[in-house]
């Protein structure tokens, strides 16, 4: 399996130098981070070959803590991950609560990823700002 979507490979072309010096594990990461990024921050209906990709609006959402708010977050997350990003495998979403971030959902996200025939697990974190900007990082 290739760590990088197409469109990377063929931006990486001239930049081949440097990838002796990453691991193929944190170049398919890096990749998966960029592309869940874009998935999560690009909003339902706004891509016309495809009307299902995208998430809902999350600006209202963010800064409630209510538990249908949410869970409906997490399946929305979950359904883009499942069907978009098939690079992150058996991916679990949860929800956790953060002091720092009082108008801010913060959500965990494991799975694994196959790097030479061997499941590594994963662990990020997204946070969805209250303008709806979701954010994610590896842990």
């Amino acid at each position: 399996m290739n760590e990088r979507r197409l469109l990377e490979h063929i931006s990486s072309l001239g930049a081949e130098g440097d990838r002796g010096k990453i691991s193929r594990a944190e170049i398919l990461i890096s990749s998966i981070l960029d592309h869940l990024h874009r998935i999560l921050n690009t909003r339902q209906g706004s891509v016309p070959v495809d009307p299902a990709f995208g998430v809902p609006d999350f600006t209202n959402l963010a800064g409630s803590f209510s538990t249908g708010t949410t869970d409906q977050i997490i399946q929305d997350m979950n359904r883009m991950i499942q069907r978009y990003e098939p690079r992150l495998r058996q991916p679990k979403i949860s929800f956790s609560s953060n002091q720092d971030e009082v108008l801010s959902l913060v959500f965990s996200i494991s799975g694994t990823v196959s790097v030479d025939n061997r499941d590594i697990p994963v662990q990020l974190t997204s946070l969805v700002a209250s303008n709806g900007k979701v954010s994610i990082r590896k842990q």
